[in-house]
Protein backbone atom coordinates (compact mmCIF):
# COMPACT_ATOMS: atom_id res chain seq x y z
CA UNK A 1 0.00 0.00 0.00
CA UNK A 2 1.36 3.40 -0.96
CA UNK A 3 2.17 5.88 1.79
CA UNK A 4 -0.61 8.35 1.05
CA UNK A 5 -0.71 11.80 2.57
CA UNK A 6 -4.05 13.62 2.49
CA UNK A 7 -3.74 17.26 3.54
CA UNK A 8 -6.74 19.59 3.75
CA UNK A 9 -5.83 22.96 2.22
CA UNK A 10 -9.26 24.65 2.26
CA UNK A 11 -12.62 24.25 3.97
CA UNK A 12 -15.24 26.46 2.35
CA UNK A 13 -18.90 26.69 3.30
CA UNK A 14 -20.31 25.01 0.19
CA UNK A 15 -19.46 22.54 -2.55
CA UNK A 16 -16.13 23.11 -4.28
CA UNK A 17 -15.38 22.12 -7.86
CA UNK A 18 -13.33 22.82 -10.98
CA UNK A 19 -9.76 22.55 -9.61
CA UNK A 20 -7.31 23.98 -12.14
CA UNK A 21 -3.56 24.26 -11.65
CA UNK A 22 -1.94 27.50 -12.86
CA UNK A 23 1.44 29.19 -12.50
CA UNK A 24 -0.08 31.21 -9.63
CA UNK A 25 -1.48 28.26 -7.72
CA UNK A 26 -4.69 26.23 -7.62
CA UNK A 27 -7.93 27.80 -8.83
CA UNK A 28 -11.18 26.21 -7.67
CA UNK A 29 -14.88 27.10 -7.67
CA UNK A 30 -17.22 27.52 -4.73
CA UNK A 31 -20.23 27.08 -6.95
CA UNK A 32 -23.23 28.27 -4.95
CA UNK A 33 -21.34 31.35 -3.75
CA UNK A 34 -20.24 32.26 -7.32
CA UNK A 35 -16.65 32.58 -6.15
CA UNK A 36 -13.41 31.36 -7.70
CA UNK A 37 -10.72 30.89 -5.08
CA UNK A 38 -6.97 30.58 -5.48
CA UNK A 39 -4.78 28.53 -3.19
CA UNK A 40 -1.17 29.72 -2.98
CA UNK A 41 1.08 26.76 -2.07
CA UNK A 42 3.94 29.07 -1.09
CA UNK A 43 2.16 30.58 1.91
CA UNK A 44 -0.73 28.05 2.06
CA UNK A 45 -3.31 30.83 1.77
CA UNK A 46 -6.73 30.89 0.12
CA UNK A 47 -7.96 34.15 -1.34
CA UNK A 48 -10.78 35.22 -3.62
CA UNK A 49 -9.58 35.30 -7.23
CA UNK A 50 -12.88 36.21 -8.87
CA UNK A 51 -16.45 36.95 -7.75
CA UNK A 52 -19.85 36.92 -9.49
CA UNK A 53 -18.94 33.88 -11.56
CA UNK A 54 -22.50 32.75 -12.30
CA UNK A 55 -22.07 29.59 -10.28
CA UNK A 56 -18.89 28.61 -12.10
CA UNK A 57 -18.27 24.87 -11.88
CA UNK A 58 -15.79 23.13 -14.22
CA UNK A 59 -12.77 25.15 -15.38
CA UNK A 60 -9.96 24.25 -17.78
CA UNK A 61 -6.92 25.85 -19.38
CA UNK A 62 -6.25 25.32 -23.07
CA UNK A 63 -2.73 24.71 -24.37
CA UNK A 64 -2.13 28.45 -24.63
CA UNK A 65 -3.10 29.11 -21.03
CA UNK A 66 -6.56 30.53 -21.76
CA UNK A 67 -9.05 29.73 -18.98
CA UNK A 68 -12.53 28.46 -19.84
CA UNK A 69 -15.39 27.86 -17.41
CA UNK A 70 -18.89 26.42 -17.26
CA UNK A 71 -21.17 28.81 -15.38
CA UNK A 72 -24.01 26.63 -14.12
CA UNK A 73 -26.25 29.32 -12.66
CA UNK A 74 -25.37 31.69 -15.48
CA UNK A 75 -26.25 28.88 -17.93
CA UNK A 76 -23.35 29.57 -20.25
CA UNK A 77 -19.87 28.60 -21.39
CA UNK A 78 -17.33 31.41 -21.00
CA UNK A 79 -13.66 32.32 -20.98
CA UNK A 80 -12.18 34.45 -18.22
CA UNK A 81 -9.95 37.13 -19.72
CA UNK A 82 -7.27 39.28 -18.14
CA UNK A 83 -8.64 41.50 -15.40
CA UNK A 84 -12.31 40.82 -14.75
CA UNK A 85 -13.51 40.62 -18.36
CA UNK A 86 -15.52 37.64 -19.54
CA UNK A 87 -15.85 36.32 -23.09
CA UNK A 88 -19.21 34.64 -23.59
CA UNK A 89 -18.89 31.63 -25.86
CA UNK A 90 -22.30 29.94 -25.72
CA UNK A 91 -25.57 30.62 -23.91
CA UNK A 92 -28.24 28.64 -25.78
CA UNK A 93 -29.09 25.82 -28.14
CA UNK A 94 -31.78 26.21 -30.79
CA UNK A 95 -33.06 29.36 -29.09
CA UNK A 96 -33.28 27.90 -25.58
CA UNK A 97 -30.93 28.68 -22.71
CA UNK A 98 -28.78 25.83 -21.46
CA UNK A 99 -29.86 23.96 -18.35
CA UNK A 100 -26.71 24.05 -16.22
CA UNK A 101 -23.31 23.76 -18.00
CA UNK A 102 -21.09 21.67 -15.78
CA UNK A 103 -17.77 20.46 -17.22
CA UNK A 104 -15.69 20.80 -20.38
CA UNK A 105 -12.97 19.24 -22.52
CA UNK A 106 -10.93 21.22 -25.06
CA UNK A 107 -9.67 19.76 -28.35
CA UNK A 108 -5.95 20.43 -28.93
CA UNK A 109 -6.69 23.02 -31.64
CA UNK A 110 -8.35 25.24 -29.01
CA UNK A 111 -11.27 25.85 -31.36
CA UNK A 112 -13.53 23.00 -30.31
CA UNK A 113 -14.90 22.53 -26.80
CA UNK A 114 -17.19 19.77 -25.55
CA UNK A 115 -19.25 20.63 -22.48
CA UNK A 116 -21.93 18.86 -20.48
CA UNK A 117 -25.31 20.42 -19.71
CA UNK A 118 -27.09 18.52 -16.92
CA UNK A 119 -29.70 19.90 -14.54
CA UNK A 120 -28.49 19.20 -11.03
CA UNK A 121 -30.06 22.45 -9.79
CA UNK A 122 -33.56 20.98 -9.92
CA UNK A 123 -35.17 23.84 -11.84
CA UNK A 124 -37.52 23.10 -14.76
CA UNK A 125 -35.65 22.02 -17.86
CA UNK A 126 -35.02 24.77 -20.36
CA UNK A 127 -33.94 22.21 -22.95
CA UNK A 128 -35.88 18.95 -22.69
CA UNK A 129 -32.77 16.78 -22.78
CA UNK A 130 -29.54 16.73 -20.82
CA UNK A 131 -26.72 16.40 -23.31
CA UNK A 132 -23.11 17.08 -24.19
CA UNK A 133 -22.52 19.84 -26.76
CA UNK A 134 -19.67 20.84 -29.03
CA UNK A 135 -18.87 24.56 -29.33
CA UNK A 136 -16.75 25.26 -32.43
CA UNK A 137 -15.11 28.54 -33.32
CA UNK A 138 -15.83 29.66 -36.86
CA UNK A 139 -14.14 32.93 -37.67
CA UNK A 140 -14.81 35.25 -34.75
CA UNK A 141 -17.97 33.49 -33.54
CA UNK A 142 -18.83 30.19 -31.88
CA UNK A 143 -21.38 27.65 -33.17
CA UNK A 144 -22.96 24.98 -30.98
CA UNK A 145 -23.97 21.46 -32.00
CA UNK A 146 -25.53 18.70 -29.91
CA UNK A 147 -22.96 15.92 -29.42
CA UNK A 148 -24.80 13.23 -27.41
CA UNK A 149 -28.32 11.93 -27.92
CA UNK A 150 -28.29 9.17 -25.31
CA UNK A 151 -27.18 10.78 -22.02
CA UNK A 152 -29.48 11.09 -19.00
CA UNK A 153 -27.42 13.49 -16.92
CA UNK A 154 -23.86 13.99 -18.18
CA UNK A 155 -21.38 15.34 -15.68
CA UNK A 156 -17.60 15.15 -16.12
CA UNK A 157 -16.14 15.09 -19.62
CA UNK A 158 -12.53 14.36 -20.57
CA UNK A 159 -10.48 13.83 -23.74
CA UNK A 160 -8.31 10.75 -24.09
CA UNK A 161 -4.58 11.30 -24.40
CA UNK A 162 -4.67 10.84 -28.20
CA UNK A 163 -7.87 12.93 -28.50
CA UNK A 164 -9.57 9.99 -30.18
CA UNK A 165 -12.19 9.43 -27.47
CA UNK A 166 -14.38 11.54 -25.24
CA UNK A 167 -14.96 10.11 -21.79
CA UNK A 168 -18.34 11.06 -20.35
CA UNK A 169 -19.64 10.48 -16.83
CA UNK A 170 -23.34 9.72 -17.16
CA UNK A 171 -24.40 10.33 -13.56
CA UNK A 172 -28.12 10.72 -12.76
CA UNK A 173 -29.04 11.29 -9.11
CA UNK A 174 -32.13 9.06 -9.00
CA UNK A 175 -30.62 6.82 -6.33
CA UNK A 176 -33.99 5.42 -5.25
CA UNK A 177 -34.52 3.89 -8.70
CA UNK A 178 -32.36 0.73 -9.09
CA UNK A 179 -33.04 0.63 -12.84
CA UNK A 180 -31.12 3.86 -13.46
CA UNK A 181 -27.43 3.19 -13.93
CA UNK A 182 -24.48 5.48 -13.44
CA UNK A 183 -21.85 4.80 -16.10
CA UNK A 184 -18.44 5.99 -17.17
CA UNK A 185 -18.64 5.96 -20.96
CA UNK A 186 -16.19 6.22 -23.85
CA UNK A 187 -17.35 7.83 -27.12
CA UNK A 188 -15.35 7.56 -30.34
CA UNK A 189 -14.53 10.98 -31.83
CA UNK A 190 -14.97 10.89 -35.60
CA UNK A 191 -12.98 12.92 -38.13
CA UNK A 192 -15.72 15.58 -38.24
CA UNK A 193 -15.64 15.69 -34.38
CA UNK A 194 -19.08 14.12 -34.08
CA UNK A 195 -19.34 11.29 -31.56
CA UNK A 196 -19.88 7.64 -32.42
CA UNK A 197 -21.59 5.06 -30.27
CA UNK A 198 -20.37 4.61 -26.72
CA UNK A 199 -18.87 1.79 -24.71
CA UNK A 200 -19.55 1.41 -21.01
CA UNK A 201 -16.17 1.53 -19.28
CA UNK A 202 -17.47 1.13 -15.73
CA UNK A 203 -20.98 0.61 -14.37
CA UNK A 204 -21.53 2.01 -10.87
CA UNK A 205 -25.02 0.51 -10.70
CA UNK A 206 -27.29 2.25 -8.16
CA UNK A 207 -24.40 4.04 -6.43
CA UNK A 208 -22.89 7.49 -7.00
CA UNK A 209 -20.85 7.44 -10.20
CA UNK A 210 -18.09 9.64 -11.55
CA UNK A 211 -18.34 13.37 -10.98
CA UNK A 212 -15.07 14.85 -12.29
CA UNK A 213 -11.88 13.40 -13.76
CA UNK A 214 -8.43 14.10 -15.15
CA UNK A 215 -5.68 12.22 -16.99
CA UNK A 216 -2.39 11.05 -15.56
CA UNK A 217 0.79 11.31 -17.64
CA UNK A 218 0.25 7.79 -19.03
CA UNK A 219 -3.22 8.54 -20.34
CA UNK A 220 -5.05 6.74 -17.53
CA UNK A 221 -8.13 8.29 -15.95
CA UNK A 222 -8.19 9.57 -12.37
CA UNK A 223 -11.80 10.09 -11.30
CA UNK A 224 -13.81 11.13 -8.25
CA UNK A 225 -16.87 9.05 -7.35
CA UNK A 226 -18.86 7.50 -4.55
CA UNK A 227 -20.36 8.65 -1.28
CA UNK A 228 -21.12 7.39 2.22
CA UNK A 229 -24.77 6.63 1.44
CA UNK A 230 -24.15 3.39 -0.47
CA UNK A 231 -21.58 1.34 -2.30
CA UNK A 232 -17.85 1.29 -1.46
CA UNK A 233 -17.89 4.90 -0.26
CA UNK A 234 -16.12 8.04 -1.47
CA UNK A 235 -13.20 7.08 -3.69
CA UNK A 236 -10.60 8.25 -6.16
CA UNK A 237 -10.60 5.71 -9.00
CA UNK A 238 -7.64 5.06 -11.29
CA UNK A 239 -8.84 3.53 -14.59
CA UNK A 240 -6.86 2.47 -17.63
CA UNK A 241 -8.12 3.72 -21.04
CA UNK A 242 -10.32 0.63 -21.42
CA UNK A 243 -12.00 1.08 -18.06
CA UNK A 244 -10.12 -1.49 -15.98
CA UNK A 245 -9.72 -0.37 -12.37
CA UNK A 246 -5.99 -0.14 -11.70
CA UNK A 247 -6.34 1.01 -8.11
CA UNK A 248 -8.48 3.11 -5.79
CA UNK A 249 -7.72 5.63 -3.05
CA UNK A 250 -10.21 6.03 -0.22
CA UNK A 251 -11.21 9.68 0.11
CA UNK A 252 -11.11 11.40 3.53
CA UNK A 253 -14.51 13.13 3.19
CA UNK A 254 -17.85 12.47 1.58
CA UNK A 255 -18.63 12.98 -2.11
CA UNK A 256 -15.41 14.02 -3.89
CA UNK A 257 -16.35 16.18 -6.87
CA UNK A 258 -13.28 16.73 -9.08
CA UNK A 259 -9.51 16.46 -9.26
CA UNK A 260 -6.43 17.71 -11.08
CA UNK A 261 -2.67 17.36 -10.88
CA UNK A 262 -0.46 20.24 -9.80
CA UNK A 263 2.77 21.24 -8.14
CA UNK A 264 6.16 21.81 -9.70
CA UNK A 265 6.41 18.16 -10.74
CA UNK A 266 2.67 17.68 -11.36
CA UNK A 267 2.79 14.87 -8.80
CA UNK A 268 0.24 16.29 -6.34
CA UNK A 269 -3.42 15.41 -6.85
CA UNK A 270 -5.78 18.19 -5.78
CA UNK A 271 -9.31 17.06 -4.95
CA UNK A 272 -12.48 19.10 -4.31
CA UNK A 273 -15.48 17.88 -2.30
CA UNK A 274 -19.21 18.47 -1.94
CA UNK A 275 -18.51 19.22 1.73
CA UNK A 276 -16.63 22.40 0.71
CA UNK A 277 -13.22 20.92 1.44
CA UNK A 278 -10.19 20.90 -0.87
CA UNK A 279 -7.38 18.42 -0.28
CA UNK A 280 -3.97 17.73 -1.72
CA UNK A 281 -2.97 14.09 -2.03
CA UNK A 282 0.69 13.11 -2.17
CA UNK A 283 2.29 9.70 -2.45
CA UNK A 284 0.16 8.18 -5.21
CA UNK A 285 3.16 7.67 -7.50
CA UNK A 286 1.15 9.32 -10.30
CA UNK A 287 1.90 12.47 -12.28
CA UNK A 288 -0.24 14.60 -14.54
Amino acid sequence: MKDLNWNKIADQSNLTEGPTWTSEGLLYSECSESITWIYNPKDESNSIWRENTGGSNGMLLDRNGKLYACEGEGRRLVSYQSGKDTEVIATEFEGRKFNEPNDLAIFPDGKNIWFSDPNYGGRPLSIDHESVYLASKEGSSWKVKRATFDTDRPNGVLLSKDSGKLYVANSPHNFDNPDIRRELRSYEIKDDLSLGSYEVMHDFGPHRGVDGMTLDSEGNIVATAGFNTSGPGPMIYHFDPEGRVIQTFEAPEDSPTNCTFGGDKKDILYVTFATGAVYMLEGTGLTG
